[in-house]
């Protein structure tokens, strides 16, 4: 997994220009122009610019190798693909959800706390995305669809992302990183097949606050 730790407003390493879609509530689309990486975490320690002003400092929190070059699809509406992120230590503030999308649709995506038995435990939260043709993105142009999740409880130790279609065909993209961290299930009642482990990792990243 990669740390990136952001800093905003006037962050050298990404800039960003963000439009309200005003379909799906919360729901944003963001072109994203990466200048480089910092790799690693940073504590929550107030930050000040050389001129006094202050700023935050964001955790980004990804699997993937951020070389789309594949496109996961859903063969029904009950398949669920899973995306398994261990935190830091501490408790975080959630911030955001963002995904590369690359296939209309609609998209149901819920956040589950981690059970004991390291799986999908308590639903915490749980959103829609209606995915039009203007949200697609080429894999190349930096676009994102973002969801705000910052009315969330903090979060801490190992926080699973499930997502799945309710409708049309959405696809997401994938890289070749094979991080051990994405799965599949059947959510069908009574299906005993459990959760099994995926090649390619989704295009999708966790935003905190630290």
């Amino acid at each position: 997994m990669s740390w990136s730790s952001e800093d905003s407003p006037g962050t050298s390493h990404h800039h960003a220009v963000r439009a309200a879609l005003g379909r799906s509530p919360g729901l944003v689309r963001t072109a994203v122009v990466t200048m480089g990486m910092v790799v690693g975490a940073c504590g929550h320690v107030p930050a000040t610019g050389s001129g006094g002003d202050s700023f935050t400092r964001e955790l980004v929190l990804s699997y993937d190798d951020n070389r789309p070059s594949g496109q996961l699809a859903f063969p029904n509406l009950t398949y669920e693909s899973l995306l398994r992120f261990q935190l830091p230590p501490g408790k975080h503030r959630a911030l955001r959800l963002r995904a590369l999308i690359s296939g209309t649709g609609t998209l149901e995506f819920a956040l589950y706390d981690n059970s004991p038995l390291e799986s999908p435990g308590d639903l915490l939260r749980r959103f829609t995305w209606t995915v039009d043709s203007a949200d697609v993105s080429s894999g190349k142009d930096g676009h994102w669809l973002v969801s705000d999740l910052r009315d969330l409880p903090a979060l801490e130790g190992v926080i699973w992302i499930g997502f799945r279609k309710n409708g049309g065909e959405p696809t997401i993209w994938t890289s070749s990183a094979n991080s051990g961290q994405t799965f599949l299930r059947d959510r069908r009642p009574n299906d005993t097949m459990g959760i099994l482990p995926v090649k390619r990792t989704p295009m999708l990243r966790l935003e905190l606050l630290l």
